[in-house]
């Protein structure tokens, strides 16, 4: 073999393995890691990736421990940190993207941190883009109050229709989900949780101001299988009575804590049962692109679609996907609305995954 041929042949394996790198690399699982830490003096509750990269893992490490500490030496001005997370793999360049969250006298304060990450043996560089910006987390003025939920005059009986639904809000994230539903003059469902409606009162008015849908997610979102009825009744009359105080309307429907239900819980929940038949797996991914793309390649008439909005990426992810949907021919509304449009009756303590 000439030297030309072999200098060819070196040439060709490398851009080979370089190829197989990047396709494990996008293929693989991202491992999600937390760091929680809840006492008198702080509350810190961090996500975020693992590659299982050495090189890309030290540098995420290098940050997140960097922003504990620093959030560490500031708890006389915040008294709590979420740190959340969004990525994505183009060719060889892992770019995560942080979202610091920092309280101060009831606004966040959100810092956006971008990390292009040349997947190489020798990292070149690691870039930080950062955006301040505060959000008043008491913002909302209302000067409106929907009281019907259904949408009478923009609906298409024989056009598309799928309801997006958020689990385990409310957040700091709800409110820029809302602002984007909103602006595309959409609705949806939040199934929210008892135990955080306290402090973020505002939040669900924001949601009834919007025309949104605001179900049940249980108080505490224990696993109900293993209660019994009289926990089960308690778990939702709390959370019902804690909606009606902030909106004036008791909810419509249900979600039990996981999607999960049994006869019993069947029994004793006196409202419909709400799960869904597409999961983002949005909690799972934290990956704006993925969550737009199972959505995508699912999703049809009819169709229940499950997302979080304690998730930054699921923002994003929305953002993407309520055009795309919309482009379509997708009509997007609320769980009840869907089923109102489908002429299907909602029965209490039966179980609907799909319109249809």
């Amino acid at each position: 073999m000439g030297e030309s041929m072999k200098k060819i042949f070196i040439i060709v394996i490398i851009v080979i393995t370089m190829l197989l790198l990047v396709s494990i690399l996008n293929n693989k699982d991202i491992i999600n890691k937390k760091y929680y830490v809840n006492n008198d003096k702080y509350f810190i509750l961090v996500d975020y990736p693992c590659f299982n990269d050495k090189n890309i893992d030290n540098h995420i490490n290098d940050y997140v421990n960097n922003t504990i500490n620093e959030f560490k030496y500031k708890v006389d001005t915040y008294s709590y940190m979420y740190l959340d997370y969004d990525y994505s793999i183009n060719n060889n360049v892992v770019e995560v993207i942080f979202y610091k969250y920092f309280n101060i006298n009831n606004k966040v304060n959100i810092d956006s941190i971008v990390f292009n990450i040349n997947n190489k043996v020798n990292i070149d560089s690691i870039v930080f883009n950062i955006n301040n910006n505060n959000i008043d987390i008491k913002e909302v003025s209302i000067t409106t109050n929907y009281s019907n939920i259904y949408q009478n005059d923009i609906i298409d009986t024989n056009k598309k229709m799928v309801a997006l639904t958020f689990d385990d809000g409310p957040n700091y994230n709800t409110s820029k989900i809302l602002e984007i539903l909103n602006k595309y003059n959409v609705s949806a469902t939040f199934f929210v949780l008892g135990s955080k409606i306290s402090g973020n009162e505002k939040i669900l008015e924001k949601m009834d101001k919007y025309g949104m849908e605001i179900g049940n997610h249980t108080y505490s979102h224990k696993l109900m299988t293993k209660m019994d009825n009289e926990h089960i009744i308690k778990e939702v009359k709390d959370t019902n009575e804690l909606i009606y105080n902030v909106i004036g309307r008791y909810p419509k429907v249900v979600r039990p804590s996981y999607g999960s239900f049994n006869k019993k819980i069947k029994e004793s929940i006196n409202m419909p049962i709400i799960i869904w038949n597409i999961d983002t797996l949005d909690w799972k991914s934290h990956n704006s692109t993925k969550i737009v793309s199972r959505i995508m390649n699912k999703v049809s008439d009819g169709d229940i679609i499950l997302m979080h909005d304690i998730y930054s990426a699921t923002v994003k992810a929305v953002d993407i996907v309520v055009p795309k949907l919309i482009s379509e021919g997708y009509q997007i509304v609320s769980v009840s609305e869907l089923f109102y449009y489908k002429n299907i009756e909602l029965e209490n303590g039966e179980v609907y995954g799909k319109a249809g």
